[in-house]
């Protein structure tokens, strides 16, 4: 069985089995076109990603088949509310990564003695790509205006997260950041 880990508690921890994960390659895409009247084919206007769709094909083991089953599935059932809204997954398998997004869908559990065999659905809807650790050198600025270029090794581009500390008294007056992409 695969470890995994919902917001840094372990599957196992709940009595909860990982068999397997189902994670598309990549998630589905949303296409803009227009088709005009008169016209042969359609006029193109790109595409974007639509949310990604992970199952999670699990077993739930129990002790016993009345007590301890029912307590599980509980368990199971408050670590995945979708009242929560997103959650933070691992995979022993996929080390460094971690998957963000919510159950979504339905819960049905085939109960055969004491486990009991379910799919949870997880959709990843506001970030359909697996974050991961990234190593980035600080760079201390000591003097104004300077560029700084700042490289991501990922496959998917994304908007860095620039945290600024003044650390001395004075007021800091007329700063200005500028987040550009290059155009390829």
């Amino acid at each position: 069985m695969i470890d995994a880990t919902v917001n840094g508690v372990s599957f196992k921890s709940i009595g909860l089995g990982l068999k397997k994960h189902n994670i598309p390659v990549l998630p589905p895409t949303k296409d803009y076109s227009l088709e005009i009247a008169e016209r042969d084919g359609e006029l193109d206007f790109g595409s974007t990603y639509g949310p990604r769709i992970i199952n999670l094909e699990c077993v739930v083991m129990a002790d016993d088949t009345t007590l301890d089953y029912h307590r599980r599935v509980a368990r199971v059932a408050a670590l995945f509310n979708a009242k929560k809204g997103d959650i933070v997954f691992t995979f022993s398998d996929l080390p460094g990564r971690r998957y963000i997004g919510r159950y979504a869908g339905t819960l049905d559990i085939e109960k055969i003695l004491f486990d009991g065999d379910l799919t949870i659905p997880i959709k990843m809807g506001e970030h359909p790509f697996p974050e991961s650790d990234e190593n980035i050198t600080e760079v201390i600025i000591t003097q104004s205006p300077q560029m700084i270029a700042v490289t991501s090794n990922g496959d998917e581009r994304a908007s860095p997260i620039i945290v600024l500390t003044n650390t001395g008294n004075n007021i800091i007056q007329n700063f200005r950041i500028t987040n550009e992409y290059q155009v390829e």
